[in-house]
């Protein structure tokens, strides 16, 4: 009898060992949240591929990819530590005072960039069949403009407005695949996106039916737009990119920002992006998308000119970089260090 309780006795602290052991791993490990963008859009799949790239050199952290409304939700979900990591348009991060409701970035009390990963371009399609060949024919219209808080429906507010035509047009605030379906059906006259090219949604529909890319700088207000708006810059859509696409369309341009929230330590910002910029990283990121097909460290700095995350100045300066005064994290103090430990990541020195 006594052996008995004394097997049953060695068999419940084992159980309870494990427990905690168990119970400490999962305590030990972290998920990451970086926010991609809708369905059908760049956003999430370059956030997906970040994921993928970053799981297995951290193993102390699981990097989940979230779905969300795009650029602005984005941001402010940063802001609130809801996303630890995010895509966010360079536009909406230095928007104009008295834009809208969101504050400017000197009073960013959280989200900071650390590195620009691509380009995104303006692109507004018609059905190939519509009459509609310039954006002011849209006067009366239906427009998707993308999801409501996305960086997409943000440019093309901004848009339309130097163009004196935003309160002329009929703003739809749908994803990118939706918008695609109202347009084959009819429910829209056109449909803007503001992504990688060539657009995976644009490049699906065009198995339905052929569109037409409208030229978005052969319109009147194109001067006051770039003044007012001087984190965009002209770039065209290059003949060819599409399927009937015979000659470049004129466009213009946005960076995509990596930001990262101040909740998150120097050290572990470092390793974020050792892992993004390894050669096994750019390797990976570059096969992701084809917006990504020149990603490398060369024009990471380029079209930021706020503060960066401390942790990412420091890796730049490790790289050789210089940090521009304005770029310098001084206003930023670096956090405390709070995160669990990761068996496979090393920190830089102090």
């Amino acid at each position: 009898m006594k052996r008995q309780v004394f097997i049953l006795m060695a068999f419940l602290v084992a159980v309870a060992l494990t427990a905690a052991t168990l119970g400490g791993c999962e305590n030990r490990t972290r998920t990451l949240r970086i926010g991609g963008g809708p369905f059908g859009g760049t956003f999430q799949v370059v956030a997906e591929g970040l994921a993928a790239v970053l799981q297995p050199r951290h193993p102390g952290y699981r990097f989940g990819a979230e779905r969300s409304g795009g650029s602005v939700a984005n941001l402010r979900s940063v802001e609130r530590e809801q996303f630890d990591l995010a895509l966010v348009y360079s536009a909406d991060f230095y928007h104009l005072a008295g834009e809208d409701e969101i504050p400017r970035p000197a009073e960013w009390a959280n989200a900071r960039p650390t590195a620009r990963l691509f380009g995104a371009v303006a692109q507004l399609a018609v059905l190939e069949r519509s009459r509609i060949t310039r954006p002011e024919q849209l006067r009366g219209a239906r427009v998707a403009v993308g999801n409501p808080g996305s960086g997409a429906a943000r440019a093309a507010e901004r848009y339309f407005r130097a163009l004196g035509l935003w309160e002329q047009i009929v703003p739809v605030y749908l994803g990118y695949d939706m918008a695609i379906g109202e347009l084959m059906r009819g429910n829209v006259a056109a449909t803007w996106e503001m992504v990688g090219v060539p657009s995976a949604s644009f490049t699906a529909a065009y198995q339905q039916a052929p569109l037409r890319l409208l030229d978005l700088r052969d319109v009147g207000g194109m001067v006051r737009f770039f003044e007012t708006n001087p984190y965009y810059r002209p770039v065209d859509i290059a003949a060819g990119t599409y399927e009937g696409q015979l000659q470049a369309v004129g466009s213009f341009e946005d960076s995509a920002l990596l930001v990262a929230g101040r909740h998150l330590s120097r050290d572990l910002v470092w390793r974020i992006l050792e892992g993004i910029y390894s050669e096994e990283g750019i390797r990976h990121l570059r096969g992701v998308h084809p917006v990504l097909a020149d990603f490398s460290p060369d024009n990471a700095l380029a079209g930021i000119d706020t503060p960066l995350h401390p942790g990412a100045a420091y890796f730049w300066r490790q790289k050789g970089r210089d940090i521009p005064p304005a770029l310098q994290p001084t206003d930023f103090p670096d956090p405390a260090s709070k995160d669990p430990p990761d068996p496979g990541g090393k920190s830089p020195e102090p």
